[in-house]
């Protein structure tokens, strides 16, 4: 009989473990622990979109810890549905006030909009009531909405001895450049000189800046126009300017 109770048991526990690995395995949610609520191209783009967070983060939203610091003014928005409209991302923070610069982070192949933008406001107290939309429903998606970090990693801009002028060569190194910073941007910002070309260094992976570029001026009075330029606030960083090192010995 206590055989028999046994088997009896064991038969009615084995079926309520095998109903509880069902549930769990129906049951899927997204990085903020929200049901996934999407046909299944938005949970693609969920997960591609998780990936890309993972990337961008460890290139210039996430800092090395005890390295962390903000910017007043901007917030960082991920998680948007690829086709939301920046008068959608404007219209989203149209209560917490004006915003004064919007840029929205696209593929670098196609230029499609890839759910993440930098909302930049005119007080810092916006930033503060801004948070409070974290975990806001936008479409089928839950956005998160948080601080834009400053990545302050030890690395070096300067140089043990400062790259020497080469003859002929009319290039030079911008360094610590801000992460959002466009290559409008950077002609805009030595439109007193006469450019021929820039070259900003983009992550291959994400897209993103690497936070340094090369520009190609057409004279000699362009290149030194621009070296004025070293250690002067861009896009609220001090860039580091320098002639570009020639690769030939």
């Amino acid at each position: 009989m206590e055989a028999a109770g046994t088997e009896a048991g064991t038969g009615t526990e084995e079926p309520r473990k095998t109903n509880k690995k069902a549930k769990k395995a129906k049951v899927k949610k997204d990085k903020w622990g929200q049901p996934l609520l999407v046909p299944v191209d938005d949970a693609e783009q969920a997960s591609e979109d998780e990936q890309f967070q993972r990337n961008v983060g460890e290139k210039a939203v996430v800092p090395e810890e005890g390295t962390e610091s903000h910017e007043l003014t901007k917030v960082v928005v991920s998680g948007m549905p690829y086709s939301a409209t920046e008068k959608q991302i404007r219209d989203l923070f149209k209560d917490i006030g004006p915003v004064s610069q919007l840029q929205l982070s696209r593929f670098p192949d196609t230029g499609n909009f890839r759910g993440l933008a930098f909302v930049t406001f005119q007080e810092g107290e916006m930033v503060t009531n801004a948070l409070e939309l974290d975990g806001t429903k936008m479409g089928n998606r839950f956005i998160k909405v948080e601080r834009c970090r400053i990545c302050q990693r030890k690395r070096k801009f300067g140089f043990h001895d400062e790259p020497k002028k080469v003859d002929g060569c009319f290039s030079a190194y911008v360094g610590n450049l801000s992460w959002d910073v466009t290559e409008d941007d950077i002609r805009d910002y030595f439109k007193d000189s006469k450019i021929s070309s820039v070259r900003l260094a983009l992550d291959k992976t994400t897209g993103v800046s690497r936070g340094f570029c090369h520009i190609d001026f057409e004279d000699d009075d362009s290149l030194e126009e621009a070296m004025k330029k070293n250690q002067l606030e861009f896009h609220g960083r001090a860039v580091k300017i320098a002639y570009a090192i020639s690769n030939r010995n």
